[in-house]
């Protein structure tokens, strides 16, 4: 019996199920540099303080692109320690993990288990990135990370947030230039017109986005939103 954790992005699956599909999707891809400084480099930490008599507790790493596998401790490493290494290893393992990803936008899967731990402060919405990226919840720090490197994520700079159970009530912007964002509303409610205004600051793109997400129009009510025809 083996233990297996996965790290992935926030948000880049719906469910458990898809964790398995989405870590093969990465294979040859370059690993992202939050996983490869900060969750490689404490994992290679992990293995590098494990006794000889513990070997049975060192993990088996695998990463590419955006995710980060872990498994430890098979049938033959427990029956050579006389006990159990997945009682050993797992818990701390598991632990080392969310200390190492506190601060970023990252889940863990849980293959013996079957679940994800969702990052903290999530929300659910549909987000794509110029039709290139996209994910099934989004948190407050990923919207802040994305809007000033639109240009960066996808060859067109767009963002759409929608509503995970109503495609047409969205909020989304455009990058058209460094400091030249068109923000847009568009409700189901009303098939007719969208409300867009323009901002030059990525930060303000990105809080009202958020705010839109959890329902606050604290700073979009204060908006001078220009009437569009869709």
């Amino acid at each position: 019996m083996s233990y297996e954790y996965v790290v992935v992005p926030a948000g880049v699956v719906a469910s458990a199920v898809e964790v398995p599909s989405y870590f093969r999707s990465q294979q040859g891809r370059p690993v992202d540099d939050d996983l490869r400084i900060v969750v490689l480099t404490g994992l290679a930490a992990w293995n590098a303080t494990i006794p000889a008599s513990r070997r049975h507790a060192a993990v088996r790493i695998e990463a590419a692109g955006a995710a980060v596998r872990v498994t430890a401790a098979d049938d033959l490493d427990r029956r050579r320690s006389r006990g159990s290494a997945v009682d050993y290893a797992a818990g701390p393992v598991r632990q080392l993990l969310e200390d190492l990803i506190t601060g970023f936008d990252y889940e863990i899967y849980d293959g013996q288990q079957r679940t994800l731990t969702p990052a903290p402060e999530f929300r659910v919405v549909d987000v794509d990135i110029g039709g290139e990226r996209s994910y099934r919840s989004m948190t407050k720090t990923q919207v802040f990370s994305w809007i000033p490197k639109l240009a960066e994520l996808a060859s067109t700079p767009f963002l759409i947030v929608s509503r995970a159970d109503d495609r047409e009530t969205f909020i989304q912007t455009y990058r058209d230039a460094p400091t030249n964002y068109t923000l847009e509303i568009h409700d189901s409610a009303h098939t007719d017109h969208f409300f867009a205004a323009a901002f030059s600051d990525p930060r303000l793109v990105a809080q009202m986005i958020w705010e839109w997400a959890n329902d606050d129009w604290s700073t979009l009510d204060r908006v001078e939103w220009i009437r569009e025809g869709k």
